[in-house]
C-alpha cells in the first residue's frame, strides 16, 4: 500500500511541474506578442491630414518677406459705368453661387517711381466683400506684397497701389510670376479654385514692366 501511494504521490508532482512549466512558457508567449503589437503600433505611419505626421511640411508661406508700410499706399475700386469699360471676354466664370463671377489681374511696376500696383478687373453675380493679397517668385527671392479688403459692385477696376523700398523693387523688377488669391468669405470653399490666379507673362511697358495671366 505504500509503495502505491508513493507511486500516486509522484505522478502528482509531476502533474504540478508540467502544469507549471505549461504556465510559464504560456506568460513568456503573451509577453512576447504584447511587445511585438506594440512596437508595430509605434511604427505605424499616421495617415495623412494627422496632426502627429512626422516629416510633414510646413504649410506653404508662399512669400518671404512683408512688403514696408508707405503714405504713398493707396487703393481703390473704379465702378465701370459701361459694359465695355470692364470688358471681360475670354475669362472663365465661376457659378454664381460662388459670387465673383470673373477676375482678370494685371500688374504693374514702374521702376523710376519704385512703384508696384496691382489692377483687378472684375464682375460679380451680386455684389459682395472680396478680400485678395498677392506677391512674387523669381530670381532674387521673394516678396509678400500685402493685400486688403473691400466691397465689390456688379462690376469695376480695382487699383491697388504700393511704394517699395530698393531692395524690395529689385525683387519686383527680377519676378518671373505673381500669384493673386481673391477671396470671397460668402462664397463656398470649392469656389477658391476660380479666386487663385498666377500672372506668368511678362511685357515691356513704357514706364517699366508689367505681368498678365496667361489665357
Amino acid at each position: 500500500m505504500r509503495r502505491k501511494h508513493s507511486a500516486v504521490g509522484s505522478d502528482e508532482a509531476a502533474a504540478v511541474r508540467f502544469a507549471w512549466w505549461a504556465a510559464f512558457f504560456a506568460t513568456l508567449t503573451l509577453v512576447a506578442v504584447l511587445g511585438l503589437a506594440k512596437s508595430a503600433q509605434a511604427l505605424t505611419v499616421p495617415a495623412a491630414g494627422s496632426p502627429r505626421l512626422v516629416g510633414a511640411p510646413p504649410p506653404d508661406d508662399e512669400f518671404e518677406d512683408e512688403a514696408e508700410s508707405s503714405e504713398d499706399e493707396g487703393f481703390e475700386v473704379e465702378e465701370c459705368e459701361t459694359d465695355e469699360e470692364c470688358e471681360d471676354e475670354g475669362l472663365s466664370e465661376a457659378p454664381p453661387e460662388c459670387l465673383l463671377s470673373s477676375a482678370e489681374a494685371t500688374v504693374f511696376a514702374a521702376a523710376g517711381k519704385d512703384q508696384v500696383r496691382l489692377q483687378v478687373r472684375y464682375r460679380t453675380a451680386v455684389p459682395t466683400n472680396v478680400s485678395l493679397d498677392y506677391g512674387l517668385h523669381g530670381g532674387k527671392g521673394s516678396l509678400y506684397l500685402g493685400g486688403e479688403s473691400k466691397h465689390f459692385s456688379s462690376h469695376g477696376v480695382l487699383h491697388l497701389t504700393r511704394s517699395l523700398s530698393e531692395a524690395q523693387m529689385a525683387k519686383v523688377m527680377a519676378a518671373r510670376n505673381f500669384t493673386v488669391r481673391l477671396r470671397v468669405p460668402a462664397a463656398p470653399g470649392y469656389c477658391q479654385a476660380f479666386f487663385d490666379h498666377q500672372l506668368d507673362i511678362r511685357r515691356a511697358t513704357p514706364s517699366g514692366l508689367s505681368w498678365q495671366q496667361s489665357e
